[in-house]
């Protein structure tokens, strides 16, 4: 039986994201519609994507920007990646 991402699991799939697939840098900032255009090729379903970024931006890995559908890329979350 296959078992649902851990939160954490889901947080380094967006550090993945912004590092492995975007090239980003520390700073750099995508929209939550960058993250889901290559979400469900990594097996992941559109739930699991707040919980991951919640999870990053506690852990400071990602900074959730005030409107709330765009996240800054930290250093911290670069060097995690």
């Amino acid at each position: 039986m296959a078992s649902l991402p851990s939160p954490e699991q889901t947080a380094r799939a967006i550090l993945d994201i912004f590092v492995g697939h975007f090239n980003r840098r520390p700073e750099d900032v995508l929209r939550v519609n960058n993250f889901l255009s290559v979400w469900h090729s990594r097996g992941l379903e559109a739930g699991d994507f707040k919980p991951g970024m919640e999870f990053a931006a506690t852990q400071n890995w990602v900074e959730i920007l005030p409107q709330g559908d765009a996240f800054r890329l930290t250093a911290l979350g670069f060097s995690e990646a």
